[in-house]
């Protein structure tokens, strides 16, 4: 008997493919394609220029594409429990996946429910977003009346909690937006900042991270459910053995590029034990949204990771 084709799986990516942000969801496709061979294959069609970054959820249920490589931040307006993952700790990676882990199978419920993927895992994160600005500053209190770049509701309302006014741009199209000085500065990776091109423009950094975004790969569930059980457990299992080794590439990725944009003469602003509170009680703000918005899920979510995420 001839043996059965493998399962085509078409990923795309909300970041343009030469970005080190993708580096990591590249590898995994990689290792995925390697460990199932003749059972499933995934083929990377393209990022941004396929489907725009907003809209890549719908692209999944509309079988424009089976797989995406994107940020929960970006689909709070449809699925806000994924933003969960970004208010926890991010100064112990040890703590965050575990945090992770207790909290992904309520945040894929509903993500089943209401957008109709699955979060498989981690594929970008360890990076810490930061108030990065196009102008020098002393401190948290000079973010007040900037206009500052934010990916999501979670990162807009602690932009105003420092009293400055939130602009959404998606990643590929801020660096535009902060030499024309439409916003004067963003909640970035730095990373991000230094893999796209944004070198010359940052002249002063809040040292301490506010957060950890994540970027995961999500499936669409029509493809999911149709999937051999060998082939979720692959799928599965290869991105939870990857998650702790993504968070370290990123945080290598973060330094290095920090001492990069210092090179080219940005500033690292360091912040007191009394900054490093208000940076976190802005980023746990967001949860008084996701129980709101949330009846069945939020106040069970929050109960779980708050453990983590202090």
């Amino acid at each position: 008997a001839l043996a059965a084709d493998p399962v085509v799986i078409r990923a795309i990516t909300a970041w343009p493919l030469d970005c080190n942000c993708v580096t990591q969801f590249k590898r995994y496709i990689d290792e995925i394609n390697k460990r199932g061979k003749g059972k499933v294959e995934i083929k990377l069609l393209g990022g941004p220029e396929v489907v725009k970054p907003f809209e890549q959820l719908q692209a999944l249920r509309t079988g424009i594409a089976d797989m995406t490589h994107s940020a929960g931040d970006y689909y709070v307006g449809e699925t806000i429990e994924g933003s969960a993952l970004a208010m926890l700790d991010p100064t112990d990676f040890t703590k965050y996946l575990k945090g992770v882990r207790a909290g992904r199978e309520i945040i894929n419920q509903a993500y089943r429910e209401k957008s109709g993927v699955r979060l498989l895992g981690i594929t970008v994160g360890g990076t810490g977003f930061r108030f990065m600005m196009t102008k020098p500053i002393s401190g948290l209190d000079d973010l007040k009346g900037k206009r500052i770049r934010v990916f999501g509701t979670q990162g807009a309302k602690a932009a105003q909690y420092f009293g400055a006014s939130p602009q959404t741009i998606p990643a590929h199209e801020l660096y535009p937006a902060l030499q024309r000085g439409v916003v004067d500065g963003a909640i970035r990776a730095p990373d991000d900042a230094w893999s796209f091109g944004e070198r010359d423009v940052y002249k002063s950094m809040i040292g301490t991270p506010m957060q950890l975004a994540p970027g995961s790969t999500y499936i669409a569930i029509r493809v999911w459910d149709k999937l051999p059980p060998e082939v979720q457990r692959l799928l599965s299992s290869t991105s939870e053995e990857f998650e702790p080794q993504v968070l370290n590439y990123f945080r290598e990725s973060d330094l290095k590029s920090i001492e990069n944009l210092k090179a080219k003469g940005m500033q690292v602003v360091e912040v007191d034990a009394a900054g490093k509170k208000r940076l976190a009680e802005a980023r746990l703000l967001y949860w008084e949204d996701v129980v709101a918005k949330s009846p069945k899920y939020g106040a069970q979510l929050r109960a779980i990771l708050e453990p983590y995420s202090n």
